[in-house]
């Protein structure tokens, strides 16, 4: 709703600069010449590429946050196994070593353990 009403006002000042400014004007393109253009045309015009650039410089930043995003998640899923790994591995030395001082006199195997 918020771009919406600001879309309005800038239509309205669009609209009252393009009713002030309607005296031809000409245009040199690279060698190219354009003659009698409205002035609020060329202008209109140069926003919207300006818009245009700066949309897909958004664009293209935010394809860089959102690829920089998902290395980082791949990163800490990895990690996040790594250490179910090692838990498991540091919970069977655990018993390991139990049963070896003469802590643990049976192995108790549960097959829900780490």
């Amino acid at each position: 709703m918020f771009s919406l009403i600001i879309y309005l006002i800038l239509a309205i000042v669009f609209g009252y600069f393009a009713t002030q400014n309607t005296e031809p004007i000409s245009l040199t393109i690279a060698s190219h010449k354009i003659e009698h253009i409205p002035l609020y045309i060329a202008l209109g015009i140069t926003l919207l590429v300006g818009l245009l650039f700066s949309w897909l410089n958004s664009l293209f930043d935010s394809f860089a946050a959102t690829m920089k995003i998902r290395g980082k998640e791949h990163t800490i899923k990895d990690d996040k196994k790594i250490i179910h790994e090692l838990t498991k591995k540091i919970n069977q030395l655990g018993l390991e070593n139990a049963k070896l001082t003469g802590e643990l006199k049976t192995e108790s195997k549960d097959p829900n353990s780490l």
